[in-house]
C-alpha cells in the first residue's frame, strides 16, 4: 500500500500543535498566577513549614515536568511545519523533473 503525504495537511498539524503549545503555555502561566495568589495558607508553625517545604519542591518538579513537556509540544510543531515544507519542495522537484523528462522524450 502506497504511502501518502499531504503537505498542507502536514503544515496544518504544525500549526495546530503550535497553537496548542501557546494555549498550554498560558493556561500554565495563569495557573501559577492563580497558585501564588493563595500565598501560603498552611501557616508558619512546624507542620505549616514542613507542608510549605513538599508544596515548594512537588510544585517546582511538576512546573519543569509542565515546561519541558510546553517545549516538546512546540518543537513538534515547528519539526511538523519544516516536515511539510521539505515534502512540498521534494514533490515539486520531483513532478519539475517528470515534466522536463516527458519533453525531453517528445510528449
Amino acid at each position: 500500500m502506497p504511502v501518502e503525504i499531504d503537505p498542507e495537511a502536514l503544515g496544518a498539524s504544525g500549526r495546530a500543535l503550535g497553537g496548542a503549545a501557546t494555549r498550554f503555555g498560558q493556561a500554565l502561566t495563569a495557573f501559577q498566577a492563580e497558585l501564588a495568589g493563595f500565598g501560603r495558607p498552611w501557616g508558619s508553625d512546624d507542620i505549616g513549614s514542613l507542608i510549605g517545604a513538599a508544596h515548594d519542591e512537588v510544585s517546582a518538579f511538576a512546573f519543569e515536568c509542565f515546561d519541558t513537556a510546553l517545549d516538546e509540544i512546540a518543537a513538534a510543531g515547528v519539526d511538523l511545519g519544516e516536515m511539510a515544507t521539505r515534502y512540498a519542495e521534494t514533490e515539486a522537484a520531483i513532478t519539475k523533473g517528470f515534466d522536463g523528462l516527458r519533453r525531453s522524450l517528445g510528449g
